[in-house]
């Protein structure tokens, strides 16, 4: 009788633990699926809240060099899947222009980030445009020219298709992408829908 509770107790004590060990890892697996998702959530219901303020860093006429904007569309989360690069459009409109070389947009609103990637530098061009330039996971370089409001700051993490400034429609939206340097032909890039 002893041998037979030692047994039972040692065998309930080895699958316990597995037990134990099984849900802590679906527990953990749960919440790290679920926080990504929720903060993503959270940060696509901010953009309307964020676009609502006028922002304010050292690109923009006040002299502050604090942007609320870019505290909510600045990603830090890197994706998943950073293999894959999948190119969207950088905003909602119709092309106004493709010359191999870049596209060229004539239109309003929120401008997306066409791949994942991390802000190399955001400034402005001979032009006296603002720019943003994001260094993207697969090597390229996206320079995205004519903004009106810039959004992200330097260093910068942002995932594909997620906001990076606002445009308007007293300049073209030039969006242009380079490799080692080189222009890019822009016509070869396969774009999601």
């Amino acid at each position: 009788m002893r041998n037979f509770l030692k047994k039972t107790i040692n065998f309930t004590k080895k699958y316990l633990t597995i037990i134990i060990v099984a849900f802590l890892f679906i527990f953990l697996f749960i919440c790290n699926n679920t926080a990504f998702k929720l903060g993503n959530e959270l940060m696509d219901n901010l953009k309307s809240v964020a676009t609502s303020f006028t922002p304010t860093t050292d690109l923009f006429d006040d002299g502050s060099e604090v942007s609320f904007v870019s505290y909510f569309f600045g990603m830090k989360a890197k994706s998943n899947n950073s293999k894959e690069v999948k190119y969207f459009y950088p905003i909602t409109a119709q092309n106004l222009s493709t010359n191999n070389n870049y596209l060229l947009f004539n239109s309003s609103g929120i401008v997306r980030a066409i791949a994942e990637g991390k802000v190399k530098n955001v400034g402005y061009n001979s032009a006296n445009e603002k720019y943003v330039e994001i260094q993207q996971i697969d090597g390229k370089t996206c320079k995205i020219e004519g903004l009106e409001t810039i959004g992200v700051a330097m260093g910068d993490y942002i995932l594909a298709n997620k906001p990076i400034g606002l445009s308007n429609l007293k300049s073209y939206l030039k969006i242009s992408l380079f490799e080692n340097n080189n222009l890019i032909d822009i016509s070869e890039i396969e774009w999601v829908n």
